[in-house]
């Protein structure tokens, strides 16, 4: 067929391809700046401002969750009080 110099030569390619390729593709240099704009843009340091507002939100979510319990605490109280005097006039 071919021989064993064209033979050397497939097996040469088949074991230096992926290794010429993947140092090609696989430099930093290349792609470090699009890795880095993107982490800041998926990961923005956080501001103050950002912070100062979740705080604002976080406040104004637990003052409803409190006021939302002292409610149901208010209505079972006054349940428990119609049932004491309904029982009483028995």
């Amino acid at each position: 067929m071919g021989g064993w110099k064209l033979e050397t030569a497939r097996m040469g390619i088949y074991v230096f391809f992926p290794v010429v390729m993947f140092y090609c593709f696989n430099r930093t240099e290349l792609f470090e700046r699009y890795v880095t704009e993107r982490i800041k843009l998926l990961y923005p340091p956080e501001s103050k401002m950002h912070k100062k507002e979740f705080d604002e939100l976080r406040n104004r979510m637990e003052e409803r969750v409190a006021a939302k319990q002292r409610k149901q605490e208010e209505e079972s109280l006054r349940l428990m009080e119609a049932a004491r005097a309904s029982q009483s006039s028995s």
